[in-house]
Order: C-alpha cells, then sequence, then structure tokens
C-alpha cells in the first residue's frame, strides 16, 4: 500500500506540516490537489510527498481528486521549502502565496459579464517610440548577453519603461512569459495602460486590490499559459507561470518589495532563487532590477552588470531644485506652509496654466493635538506614538492612531489642566489642502493619500483626473512619489523634507535621498524645464545636497564609505528579532534570556569575532498595547542561520517573538 503526505493551508498537529493519508486506486502526482477527510469535515490538500512507509498508526484513505494536473511545479515545491527554511515560517503560511483561497478550496467563479466583455474589447496598438542610443545599447545587452541579472540605472524620465516594454517583447515572441513588478498598487494603472498600447496584448494583473473573482481567472489564466505578460505588485511572483522568461522589478530600491509579516520575504530574494531553480532544470530567467535611485546593496551586489542610462528622453532635462531653509522663512516672520519662493513658483506655475505636485510624507491635517498651557499630548492608549488630527476624513474632525486604528474626538479641554488652549501642531496633506484653498482659491486641488484612495480604484480616479487636467494642483504622500509620467507637472514642491531624517537607522539618509530624487523626478518630463523646491529644516543633510546636484555617485561613494567602516549591508548579513509583550518588564526578560542564549551558541561555535548581537527598544517602544524589544543580529560570515537553528523551539514557535532575515529597518 502506498502513502501520501498532504498539506493544507492551515496548522495542522503535525511538526512535519502534513498529515498522512492512503493513496488507493488513485494515480497520484506531486502538487496536485486532493479531498481528504480531515476533523470530521472534507478538506482540500496538497500532495506534498508519495511513499511506501506504512506509519505506526491508523490512516484514512484520500477521498478524490480534486484536480487533474499539479496545481503546484517541481520548481515551485522547492522554492516553498528554501522560503519556510530560510524565512523561519511554517509551510502553511507560505503556501497562501501560491495558491488563491478559491483555486485551493476548488470553488470555482464564473466570469462576469464585465469581465468578459472587458476580455473581448479590441485593444489599439500604438506606434512603436524612436529608441535613443542609450536605450538601443541597454536592450541589446541585455538580450545578447550570458548574464542573468542586471540593473538598468537611468535618472528620472530616461526612457526605463520603453526599454521594459521592448524586452517584454522579445521574449513574448520567444513564447516565454514576462512578469512586470510595481511597488505599489498607484503604480499598476500606468504601467497597465503602457505595455497594453504598446504590445496590444492586455496584461495579467495580480495585486492586492483586485476581487478572489478576479485574482481567481488571473491565476487559472497564467497556469493554463495563456496570460503572456503579468503585471503586478510583490505576491505576483508567486504566480503558477508555465514558460517564464523574464522578471521585471520596477522601481527596485522600494521598500514594499519587502513582506512586512510572516513569511517576511524579500522579492528580490526569491526572484534570484526562482532564477537558480529554473537553471537546475535547464532554463533560464533574466531578472532586470530598474531604477533612478537603486538601493545600495544592488549596486554593490551587480557593480559588473549594471547599465547607465544618463540622458532624459527628447529635449528634456533634469529639473533646477532649490533648497529652502524654514529656518530663514521662521525668523523674517513667514509662517505659513509655503515658503516665499514655493509661492512665488506656484503664483508663476498656476499663470501658465501648468500643473503642480506638492508632497509631504504623511497624511491627515496635523500631526499632533497639545495643550498650550501644561504641554500634554493626545497619545493613543495602545500605542506610544502621539494621534493625528483628521479634519474632514470621517465627516467630522477626529483623532487616528495609524498604528492600531483607534479613533477618538478631539479634546476641547485638557485632561490634565482642564485648560481650553488646544492647538493642533505640525502638517498634513489635508492641512496643505485647506491652506491651498485660502492662499489659491482659484486652483482646483486634488489629494491622494491613503484616505482618499482606500477603495478599489480610488487612486486610479485620482490619477486619471489629474492627468486629464481636471485639477492645478495634486497634494499627496509617498504614492505620488514615484513612477508617475505626467507630462503638464513642471513644479513640484516638498512641504517638509525631514521627516524620516532623524529615524535611528542606517538606511535613514538613503531613503530620504531616493524619495527626494524620486519626486524632484516628477518636474519637467516635457521640453518646459521643471523646477523643485524642498523646504527644510536641515538644508546641509548630505542626501538633500545630492538630491539638489543630481549626483548619486556622490551620495554612493559616502554611503559605501560608512557602511564599509561598520559593517553594514552589503556588507554584512542581518537578522531581526522582535519580541512582543504585554508587560515591559516580561518583554525585557525574554529580550535578555534570548541574547544570553545566542552569545552562548556563539561562543560554542567559536564565531565571536564575526557576529554582533545587540537588544534594544524599539523605536515605537509599546503598540496595540505591546512593549517591543528588538535583537538584531549582524554576520560578516552568514553566521546568522547558524545561530537561529540553536534556538529551542519554544522561542521560534512562540507568537510573541517575530524573525525577520535580511530585516529593512532596524528600529
Amino acid at each position: 500500500m502506498e502513502f501520501a503526505e498532504i498539506i493544507f493551508q492551515q496548522k495542522v498537529g503535525s511538526e512535519k506540516n502534513t498529515l498522512t493519508y492512503e493513496i488507493g486506486d488513485l494515480e497520484l502526482q506531486i502538487g496536485q490537489l486532493v479531498k481528504v477527510p480531515l476533523r470530521k469535515q472534507c478538506k482540500t490538500g496538497i500532495v506534498w510527498d508519495l511513499h511506501n512507509k506504512k506509519p505506526s498508526f491508523k490512516t484514512s484513505p484520500i477521498k478524490e481528486l480534486a484536480n487533474d494536473k499539479a496545481l503546484l511545479s517541481q520548481g515551485q515545491i522547492k522554492l516553498i521549502k528554501w522560503m519556510a527554511d530560510y524565512y523561519f515560517c511554517p509551510i502553511f503560511k507560505i503556501l497562501k502565496l501560491f495558491i488563491p483561497k478559491r483555486v485551493f478550496d476548488s470553488k470555482p467563479i464564473r466570469e462576469t459579464k464585465y469581465s468578459q466583455a472587458k476580455n473581448c474589447e479590441k485593444i489599439r496598438k500604438s506606434k512603436a517610440k524612436k529608441l535613443s542610443k542609450d536605450q538601443e545599447t541597454t536592450l541589446k545587452t541585455i538580450i545578447d548577453s550570458k548574464k542573468e541579472t542586471f540593473v538598468i540605472h537611468g535618472i528620472t524620465g530616461s526612457g526605463k519603461t520603453e526599454v521594459y516594454y521592448r524586452l517584454a517583447e522579445n521574449f513574448i515572441k520567444k513564447g516565454k512569459q514576462v512578469l512586470i513588478l510595481v511597488p505599489e498598487i498607484s503604480l499598476t494603472p500606468q504601467t497597465i495602460e503602457y505595455f497594453e498600447k504598446a504590445l496590444g496584448i492586455r496584461p495579467t494583473v495580480i495585486n492586492s486590490k483586485i476581487s478572489e473573482g478576479e485574482k481567481y481567472h488571473a491565476w487559472n489564466s497564467i497556469w493554463r499559459g495563456e496570460a503572456k505578460i503579468i503585471i503586478g505588485s510583490r505576491s505576483a511572483i508567486f504566480c503558477p507561470f508555465q514558460k517564464l522568461g523574464l522578471i521585471v522589478i520596477d522601481e527596485e530600491h522600494e521598500n514594499s518589495y519587502k513582506q512586512e509579516n510572516a513569511p517576511r520575504y524579500s522579492t528580490h530574494k526569491v526572484a534570484e532563487k526562482m532564477q537558480e531553480i529554473y537553471k537546475q532544470s535547464k532554463k533560464s530567467i533574466k531578472i532586470v532590477l530598474g531604477s533612478a535611485t537603486p538601493s545600495i546593496e544592488t549596486v554593490i551586489k551587480f557593480d559588473k552588470s549594471t547599465i547607465h542610462l544618463k540622458e532624459r528622453i527628447g529635449k528634456s532635462v533634469l529639473p533646477e531644485i532649490k533648497i529652502v531653509d524654514l529656518r530663514d522663512e521662521f525668523k523674517k516672520g513667514n509662517y505659513s506652509i509655503f515658503s516665499d519662493d514655493l509661492k512665488k513658483e506656484m503664483i508663476e506655475t498656476l499663470g501658465k496654466k501648468e500643473q503642480i505636485i506638492l508632497f509631504l510624507n504623511r497624511r491627515g491635517s496635523a500631526s499632533s493635538v497639545v495643550c498650550r498651557d501644561c504641554g500634554y499630548s493626545e497619545k493613543c492608549k495602545g500605542c506610544d506614538t502621539t494621534l493625528t488630527y483628521h479634519a474632514r476624513t470621517l465627516g467630522i474632525p477626529s483623532l487616528i492612531c495609524h498604528h492600531c486604528g483607534e479613533i477618538t474626538p478631539p479634546p476641547t479641554l485638557c485632561p490634565i489642566c482642564k485648560g481650553v488652549n488646544i492647538r493642533f501642531l505640525g502638517i498634513g496633506t489635508q492641512k496643505i489642502e485647506t491652506e491651498l484653498a485660502k492662499e489659491f482659491p482659484n486652483a482646483r486641488t486634488l489629494r491622494a493619500d491613503k484616505d482618499t484612495t482606500s477603495t478599489k480604484h480610488g487612486f486610479e480616479e485620482i490619477y486619471k483626473k489629474f492627468r486629464n487636467n481636471e485639477a492645478d494642483i495634486l497634494v499627496g504622500t509617498q504614492m505620488i512619489a514615484k513612477g508617475l509620467h505626467l507630462p503638464k507637472v513642471n513644479l513640484v514642491g516638498v512641504i517638509l523634507a525631514d521627516i524620516g531624517l532623524n529615524i535611528p537607522d542606517f538606511r535613514a539618509a538613503e531613503r530620504n535621498f531616493q524619495l527626494m530624487t524620486q519626486v524632484a523626478g516628477r518636474a519637467g518630463r516635457t521640453e518646459k524645464p521643471g523646477k523643485v523646491v524642498i523646504q527644510t529644516y536641515n538644508p546641509n543633510h548630505l542626501s538633500l545636497i545630492c538630491t539638489q546636484e543630481h549626483d548619486y555617485e556622490k551620495f554612493l561613494n559616502y554611503e559605501r564609505t560608512q557602511r564599509k567602516l561598520i559593517k553594514n549591508p552589503p556588507y554584512s548579513n542581518l537578522s531581526k528579532l522582535l519580541i512582543q509583550e504585554k508587560s515591559l518588564q516580561k518583554c525585557q526578560e525574554m529580550a535578555k534570556k534570548i541574547e544570553d542564549l545566542l552569545w552562548k551558541f556563539a561562543r560554542e561555535e567559536k564565531i565571536t569575532d564575526e557576529v554582533e548581537i545587540n537588544s534594544y527598544p524599539s523605536y515605537l517602544l509599546r503598540l496595540r498595547g505591546n512593549y517591543r524589544y528588538i535583537i538584531l543580529i549582524k554576520s560578516t560570515n552568514k553566521q546568522n542561520k547558524t545561530l537561529l537553528e540553536k534556538l529551542p523551539k519554544e522561542y521560534i514557535m512562540n507568537p510573541n517573538l517575530k524573525i525577520d532575515i535580511d530585516p529593512i529597518s532596524i528600529t
């Protein structure tokens, strides 16, 4: 008698993640979906292994096949096993990334009339654009080279997307599938439109905003090999590709390519592992990482296969950037959100009927509510953070915690001193919108942040309105800072460039440089030169000076030197352990125990000279009612895993301990 190990999309009692069933007369293959009895119910599971070792316990037979073809390929199974091992994550959690719930539960969804009509629509292919010399060289190098991973380091507006399209066209003609990854759902509508018109093919879209039905049909289309070009956010990397030939990771420097919850995977790392697995089967995948500001780690790792696009397309030039010192504005009595320079440029731009983007990396109307008599600040009851004041988001004035979602009405009296001098300090996107109505009453304004784009097509509607010139000014957060091509925008104003600069993280300056360069790149993308005004209290910060000078190399050289000195990535590997407890004392005690254990293991392995282990309070010490401590392991010889594998299971399986391999934040 033969047996099958079946795995589920839920936790089962077995330590090996599977349950054993009798095969009977069924003809099975690994990766196939089957129906089995489990806890007096009929459940679907995946065939994970086949063997003839009779277990010591009683087994039940598999009821029936749920699908006649394997849903998971051998390559995907290898990838799942690697992810479970590398990211210290149970397989059932990883399995959910690979197979949508509807597919796994074997519940087909009928295609709607709308989706049928959309699929039948004819797409008019646009005329191919003439490539610049740099673009032609880039295209030829990637297609002809035996190297498999490339970085396209192209300044904003240099035509990276056109290169992606030509690469996609080349691979599709060879019968291959192409995956285009974008960091923000906000970039999806623009990317879809570009590839749809360029290729004359309707792309298959995978992201968190599409419905279960849309996900079901998209997944099946990829699994059957019908989908030729797939556009999506990071989770699209787990689609069931049949003939994948090219992965493009656009805006590769973005943090959103790292998953925050278990499994805490890096899209880059997963793509590289897929490439390695394909190679074992005598197949190949080319990976293209594109950005105007590639991450320091990426540039150093792929130094020998980085291609530069240094010129903007056509007669467009990089914008002129002015840094305004807000301390000087305060000294001369300007207490407005807008500096004199920014206001002057806005008046001129609106007078020419051109468009403006105003960027602020913060939602809401004000960052905090403070009593001016005693200094009391309204904080979230469950988090160690101030509440953000929103004047209109919920229809009535409200204080919102953007970490746990707590909502309370703003106080009229101070709860400590009973004073009435309550002041709303700081600025948010709503506040900018309100001030614009006062300063520029005739200007048409749109706001794009998480509050205004929470619906499925929220950002797409705002983007189309602005692109169609139905508004003069777009106020927004990070989602408007990258990748968007808006030809009529000739002025970008950064309201406050200091947000995030002072976070105690070695990547803080890099993130600020990337963000400022990206948002500045939205200006002047046609023949008219653009202007950028950056307002700050830190005008001499290197990240801002390099942004103003459009000097990536200067910033890279400084960062590379700093990281070599203190052995930060890419000159080391990091693992972060986050401990959460209701009691601060318990949290500290657990952190101390684990830190001591890790040092004990390091001594046993004789690697104390190769590792650093430090514990410290999280930057946000209390969140959702839990105190948080961090243990950071830094190793110059990839010894992190050795130490973590020695941790007793009681720690690894503890829900209050979260393990993050290659973290993007150490705070």
